[in-house]
C-alpha cells in the first residue's frame, strides 16, 4: 500500500511533520516516509494506492482505558429516564445484561467500540467489562471482531472478590489484562495468587479505584497503610500494573511508582463528571510516573476531546493564561499513551516512522498544524479537534475505516435491541 499527498504528523523527531509527503506500507509494518515524488518512483508499481488530497497523517491514537458497557448503557445520563438512584439503576442494568449475555452481545458491543473508536482516530483500546466474560470464548470473539474490521483490543474481565480470581485460574483461560475492581475484597494470600497467576501469563493487572477514599481508610484500619504501600509490600507493583483513576495520592505513594516503574492511567471527563477532582498530572509525571489517559465510562472515545479537558483542567487549577502546560498534553497525547500501548502488545506502535507497525488515520484536515511543538500542539487540541474528520483508518496495514463506504445501521440496530433486552428486565 502507497498512501500519497498528504501531510504527514510523525511525532518522530527527525521527521517531524512533512508536507506533501507518502507512507509505503508491506504487510503490516510502515516501511518507508518520505516525499511523495520519490516514493512514487521507488514503488511505482504498487497496486494499492491511496491519493490523500492534501489531508493530514496522525498515529494511530490509544484509548488506555475503556468501561467496555459504556457501549450500550453510557455511564451518565441514562439514570435521569428512569427516576431511581443512579447505583440502584446500574445494579440492575448489570444484573440484566449478564442474564442475557452471551457471544453475539460480546461480539455487537466489541465491535461497535471497534467502529465508534476508529471515527475518534482510535486504533488501539484497552479495556474491561463486568463480571460475563465466564461464559464466552473471549479471544475467539476479539478475534471475529478484528478479522471483519482490523482494530487493536486488549480486554478483561473485572474481579471483584477472591471466588472471580479462583474461577478465572481454574476456566484455562490467558487473559493479558487482569482488572481488579476492589482491592480490599482481596486478603494477602489472594493477592500473592493473583501475582503468581499474573506473571504465569504474561499479563498485565489493571487496579480499578472505583471508591478511593472507602478503600483508603479499610486498608489503614486494618494494615496501616496506603493501598499502594500494602501492594509494594505483596510485591504486585511495577511494570506490569496499571493503577486507574486514583487521586488521593501521597508523596509517598508517587514515590513508590516512580521507584516501581507503574502506570497509571486518568479518564479526565469521567472523573470530572463524578467530581472526583483531578490529580497533579503534571507532579506525578515530573516525578517518572507514566500517566496515560482514556475514556472510561464515556461513551464518545475521543482521546484527544480528554487532552483537551485535560490541559483545560490544568491551566484552571493553576490559574495561569499562558500555554505552558501544553507541552504536558504531548507526553499524555503523543508520548505517554504510545508507551502504555507498545508495552501490552510488545509492538512498536505510534510513529509514522521505518519499523513502526502500520497504525495510522487520514483526518479530512488541511488547516493550520503550525511549526513548532507549542503550535503544533495547540492546534491539536482545539482547531484539529473541532474541524478534522476522520477520512480513513489503517491498522496493521489493513484499511479498517472508510468514511466513504462506512454503513453501519445493522450495529445501530443490534445496540437498540440489546438494549430493549435488557430495560425490559429492569
Amino acid at each position: 500500500m502507497l498512501i500519497t499527498n498528504v501531510r504527514i504528523v510523525s511525532n518522530d523527531t527527525e521527521t517531524g511533520i512533512l508536507e506533501n509527503g507518502a507512507i509505503y506500507v508491506k504487510d503490516d509494518e510502515i516501511v518507508e516516509i518520505g516525499p511523495t515524488e520519490v516514493l512514487e518512483k521507488r514503488y511505482c508499481n504498487v497496486k494499492d494506492i491511496i491519493h490523500g488530497k492534501g489531508m493530514t497523517v496522525l498515529p494511530g491514537l490509544v484509548n488506555a482505558y475503556v468501561n467496555m458497557e459504556s457501549a450500550i448503557f453510557p455511564k451518565f445520563g441514562v439514570e435521569e429516564r428512569f427516576g431511581i438512584p443512579e447505583n440502584d439503576l446500574y445494579k440492575r442494568i448489570h444484573e440484566a445484561l449478564q442474564s442475557i449475555f452471551d457471544e453475539e452481545i460480546f461480539f455487537t458491543i466489541t465491535e461497535k467500540i471497534a467502529h465508534d473508536s476508529l471515527k475518534q482516530g482510535v486504533t488501539t483500546v484497552a479495556g474491561s467489562i463486568e463480571r460475563y466474560l465466564h461464559k464466552i470464548e473471549v479471544s475467539k470473539t476479539i478475534e471475529a471482531v478484528m478479522n471483519s474490521m482490523p482494530f487493536r483490543f486488549i480486554v478483561g474481565e473485572s474481579l471483584k472478590n477472591p471466588e472471580d480470581l479462583q474461577r478465572l485460574i481454574k476456566s484455562g483461560e490467558k487473559p493479558q489484562y487482569i482488572p481488579l475492581n476492589s482491592i480490599t475484597s482481596f486478603d494477602d494470600d489472594s493477592l500473592r495468587n493473583l501475582k503468581e497467576f499474573s506473571e504465569n501469563i504474561n499479563a498485565f493487572v489493571v487496579i480499578l479505584l472505583s471508591d478511593e477514599s472507602r478503600e483508603e481508610k479499610e486498608t489503614f484500619l486494618k494494615y496501616g497503610m496506603s493501598n499502594l504501600e500494602r501492594l509494594r509490600h505483596l510485591n504486585l507493583l511495577g511494570d506490569h500494573e496499571i493503577i486507574v483513576n486514583a487521586q488521593h495520592f501521597t508523596e509517598t505513594d508517587l514515590d513508590i511508582m516512580a521507584s516501581t516503574d507503574t502506570m497509571a492511567v486518568y479518564s479526565p471527563r469521567q472523573m470530572m463528571i463524578q467530581s472526583m477532582g483531578l490529580p497533579d498530572i503534571d507532579g506525578m509525571m515530573g516525578r517518572g510516573v507514566n500517566v496515560s489517559i482514556g475514556t472510561g465510562n464515556i461513551s464518545d472515545l475521543s482521546i484527544l476531546g480528554e487532552s483537551q479537558v485535560a490541559f483545560l483542567l490544568r491551566r484552571m487549577i493553576k490559574g495561569t493564561t499562558d500555554f505552558a502546560a501544553v507541552y504536558q498534553i504531548k507526553k499524555i497525547l503523543l508520548e505517554n499513551n504510545y508507551h502504555f500501548a507498545g508495552k501490552l502488545l510488545d509492538k512498536p506502535i505510534g510513529k509514522l516512522a521505518s519499523g513502526y507497525i502500520a497504525d495510522f488515520v487520514l483526518y479530512d484536515y488541511n488547516g493550520p498544524i503550525g511549526e513548532g511543538k507549542k503550535p503544533t500542539l495547540r492546534n491539536l487540541l482545539f482547531d484539529f479537534l473541532r474541524d478534522a474528520r476522520v477520512y480513513m483508518a489503517v491498522v496493521n496495514g489493513r484499511i479498517a475505516y472508510d468514511s466513504i463506504s462506512d454503513d453501519r445501521s445493522d450495529l445501530e440496530e443490534r445496540i437498540k435491541e440489546i438494549r430493549h433486552k435488557v430495560l425490559s428486565r429492569v
